[in-house]
């Protein structure tokens, strides 16, 4: 499916996004999506450009824009890291990125400002988690995140979904699953979690557990933005 690449903030420099059109000339939802520590490409730890572009055109082909800005160019951060020694000292500007991705998003041709979604894997759903009040999404979906010292000021999110194997490893452990839901539902967000038996972080690995992780939870996925955005 086509893309077109966009500047966040518009016309300038600090950085892009390709972003996925549905077909026809309705108003409707944007989904954000936020890539994790290796960043926008694929290798030896997962398929995850294609993963995520396979999301996008998934979400196009029902309706819905996505938008996949690159944000570790807000602070010239390397794909294909991991930028894990970066995360302490960067992740607020990555967050900042994120939500000057949304501010853009609601003032894009034919998108409904109130129906915006997030949707970040590993890393990028810890800063989805974390951007939720300035962002203000009507929902949002995190794979696999890790909390780190918090998941950042509440929010006021109405839905969530959380998507999490039963083998990750810390510090993306499945005991975030639990934690991260819990303080989302106490701040009166429906959260429905997500618990794939023996799969691991990514779910993108060769074993059966991962390929039906993978398959399901985007099936999922999918499914909850096109019915609620």
């Amino acid at each position: 499916m086509h893309y077109d690449t966009i500047d966040i903030p518009p016309g300038t420099p600090q950085f892009t996004g390709e972003l996925y059109k549905p077909s026809g000339t309705a108003t409707t939802g944007l989904v954000v999506l936020a890539y994790g520590t290796d960043g926008f490409v694929d290798n030896e730890r997962g398929p995850w450009q294609t993963m995520m572009r396979g999301y996008a055109e998934d979400l196009a082909a029902r309706g819905l824009f996505a938008l996949i800005p690159d944000y570790f160019a807000r602070t010239g951060s390397p794909h294909g890291g991991p930028a894990v020694n970066d995360i302490q000292t960067k992740r607020h500007d990555w967050a900042a990125a994120l939500v000057d991705t949304v501010t853009l998003a609601r003032t894009l041709p034919r998108v409904d400002p109130s129906r915006i979604g997030m949707l970040g894997f590993s890393l990028g759903g810890y800063l989805c988690l974390l951007t939720r009040a300035a962002a203000k999404p009507k929902a949002l979906v995190e794979f696999f995140a890790p909390i780190f010292d918090g998941i950042g000021p509440a929010g006021s999110v109405p839905l969530a979904q959380i998507h999490h194997g039963t083998k990750d490893q810390p510090p993306t452990d499945f005991a975030n699953a639990g934690a991260i839901a819990g303080m989302l539902k106490l701040e009166g967000t429906d959260v429905a979690v997500f618990e794939y038996r023996d799969a691991t972080h990514g779910f993108a690995g060769t074993t059966a557990a991962d390929k039906k992780a993978a398959t399901d939870s985007k099936a999922s996925t999918v499914k909850f933005f096109e019915t609620h955005l």
